[in-house]
Order: structure tokens, then sequence, then C-alpha cells
């Protein structure tokens, strides 16, 4: 084969092997091999596309939408969500003619039983080095989804007591009461099992919403806020600024000119914000909503 590659990754929607299937046997009759992770969060797949050398990364998910929907998103080979203008010439191709690949040029597919390990051991190497999680008592709800199995191992292993919801998918429950948009499960759960913090995933484990001790869902701009000011402090915040969209509060934007730090507004979407963080070489930003 020509040796391009293509990982594939999904939530636990039970119309994810439909559409597994059908990416694989599109793909491999142009000639890619296709390297199947099976249900992982989203950022794995943007992380997994890049140490594995992959060209393209495909994630099939529709977020925080109800079981019954689906979708696909796509990374390039750096592990970064496709730009708008490479999503529209993917577009322009489907509606043309793709070739396809002689008999003996088509690609092969296997299953890759490490991926979901190897994100989980690249998680943890995101906490800072030598801190642990001992002595503190975490609900992480998974939302019935993608994180079903990699939040609660992560949590586990760097120490903390760990109160599992939304672990248990039946491929149609996923984000069923359950999940970030639903943060209240979560909420009762810290509540009624004296945990010091609540952690809300959505379906694909790309966004999240904080619970404190008290029941209460944080504010995403307040946690932005409050990043912001601790890595301005610590010299941490590349280019004194906070990338958000349009939809954070202005009183965010206060805050931070209080502090002498800028917002920096982009579109609604946490592609958006990635964009102008790279662009720009910042390295704290998000959407207020949770991604």
């Amino acid at each position: 084969t020509n040796g391009h590659r293509v990982v594939i990754g999904k939530d636990t929607r039970l119309s994810g092997y439909m559409l597994e299937n059908a990416l694989t046997a599109g793909l491999t009759s142009t000639g890619m091999n296709v390297l199947l992770l099976g249900p992982v969060p989203t950022p794995a797949v943007g992380y997994l596309t890049r140490s594995m050398r992959a060209d393209v990364g495909i994630m099939i998910s529709a977020s925080h939408n109800p079981a019954e929907d689906n979708g696909i998103k796509f990374f390039g080979p750096d592990g970064f969500k496709l730009s708008d203008e490479a999503e529209a010439e993917i577009e322009a191709i489907l509606s043309a003619e793709i070739p396809l690949a002689a008999p003996a040029q088509i690609g092969r597919a296997k299953r890759i039983d490490d991926g979901r390990g190897r994100y989980v051991e690249y998680a943890k190497t995101t906490f800072p080095q030598g801190q642990r999680l001992d002595g503190l008592k975490v609900v992480i709800d998974c939302a019935n989804g993608a994180a079903y199995r990699a939040a609660p191992e992560v949590l586990w292993e760097l120490g903390a007591e760990v109160i599992p919801l939304g672990v248990d998918p039946d491929g149609f429950n996923i984000n069923d009461g359950v999940g970030s948009t639903h943060p209240q499960a979560a909420a009762a759960a810290v509540l009624e099992h004296g945990a010091h913090l609540g952690i809300s995933l959505d379906g694909d484990a790309d966004r999240v919403m904080i619970i404190d001790e008290t029941g209460a869902v944080a504010d995403g701009d307040q946690i932005m806020a409050l990043l912001a000011g601790r890595w301005a402090d610590a010299g941490r915040l590349r280019g004194g600024a906070l990338v958000a969209t349009v939809m954070s509060n202005l009183g965010l934007e206060r805050f931070l000119t209080g502090r002498g730090l800028r917002l920096e507004r982009t579109a609604v979407g946490d592609r958006y914000v990635v964009e102008r963080m790279r662009g720009a070489g910042f390295n704290l930003g998000g959407e207020q909503s949770g991604h």
C-alpha cells in the first residue's frame, strides 16, 4: 500500500459500529490503512493521530447530543481539528469521483488494543510531576460516553478516591440524564458522598463542567479567570492574554483588564479558540460552555 494511515475513534452510540465499518470500507478502498481505536475520548484521537504518525484522525461522535444522533470530526496529522477551508475541500472531493485503489493496493484495517492505555498514560503526564490526588474524593460523570473507562482510570491511578457515574453505556444511554448537559447528576453525587470535587464530561469527553464541594456548578468564565490569574502570577501566561469566544461574559474581560491582561475573543467553537491560540502563540483559552 501507499503507507497512508488513518486512526478512527468513537463514542458509545450503537450507530458507531455502522459508521466505523462504512468509513473503514471507504478508506481502505482508496488504499489507506485504518487503525481502529474503539471507544476513546475525542482528545485521544487528536493525540494518537500525531503519536502514531497517521495522516488523518477521525472521531465518530455527536458529542453532547442524544444517542440517535451521530457525526464525524476530522483531525490533521498535527492532531488538531481541520480548518473550515480543509473541510470544504473534503466536501468538494466527496462530491466528485473518488479514484479507487487497484485490487493489489487496497488498504488494511486493524484494531489497536492499547489506544486507551496510551492516552491514559499521556493524560497522567499532564499532571504536575511529583503531585498526587491522594486524599481527594472525586465524582467523575462520564455521560455513559467515550471516557467511561479512561477518565476513572486516570483519576484512580493518580491516587484519588473515585466515585464513577455514567460508566455503563448500552449504546442508547449516552448523555441521558448524565454528563455535562445534566451536571445535577454529579452535583447530587458530590453531596451524597461528601466529595471534594465533581467532574462532568460530555459524550465524547471534550467538554467539562466542574462542580465544587457544595454541589454548585462552577461557571466556565470563572474557571478561565482563575487559571489566567494563577498562570500570570507564575509567569506562565504567554502573550498576557486569554483566548475565549464572543459568548464569554463582560465580567471576565473586566477581571483580566484589571490584572493588566487581555481577553482575545473568537467566533463560537473550540476550533476557532485553538486556531487563535496557535496563530498568536497564546497558551490558555477555552469556551465558557466547558470546551
